[in-house]
């Protein structure tokens, strides 16, 4: 009986620190700062509002989602860290050569044109250059948007929406017009 009071109660502690853990992860850092922030793949982001919802499905630590509204599967922004799209070249460079066709590339030309039909077909891709990590944003024919930040060691860090508008994820990865 003392051995299932210690289960209940150690289940019960870390229900309660997971959820103060979810609350306050994107909470205002400052009273003075309104906008929540989120730490994931090592890199802060400002949310432009707090969300209704925040998500880790099934526990996984590389997927992250962000609901708006109560609208099932709608109005949602998610963070994923994804596996290498080429194995014949750098997440950095397969990106370029998306970006940029006509450039010669080391990269597998057929992984390059099938993400450019799935990404780039209807809207032009676009480069966001930054000192630390370029990014790459595509819209896809049913308007949603992607960012591709390639990251250290071939990491890829994937952001996602289907309501954020280009001006705001931008304004997310820290990249201004």
């Amino acid at each position: 009986m003392g051995l299932n009071r210690i289960k209940i109660f150690l289940t019960a502690k870390t229900a309660a620190l997971l959820a103060l853990i979810c609350c306050t992860g994107c909470q205002p850092s400052r009273p003075d700062h309104p906008e929540p922030r989120v730490l994931f793949a090592g890199l802060s982001f400002s949310l432009p509002a707090q969300p209704k919802v925040i998500a880790m499905p099934n526990g996984r630590g590389d997927f992250l989602v962000f609901k708006y509204s109560n609208q099932r599967g709608k109005d949602y922004l998610a963070f994923s860290q994804e596996a290498v799209l080429d194995n014949s070249c750098s997440s950095e460079a397969f990106f370029q050569a998306v970006v940029n066709p006509t450039a010669h590339s080391l990269c597998n030309a057929q992984a390059v044109r099938v993400f450019t039909q799935q990404f780039a077909d209807q809207y032009p891709a676009e480069l966001w250059p930054s000192a630390k990590h370029n990014a790459y944003y595509f819209q896809s024919n049913d308007q949603r948007r992607f960012v591709f930040i390639p990251l250290a060691a071939d990491q890829l860090l994937k952001i996602d929406s289907d309501f954020f508008s280009k001006q705001q994820l931008r304004d997310l990865v820290g990249y201004s017009d």
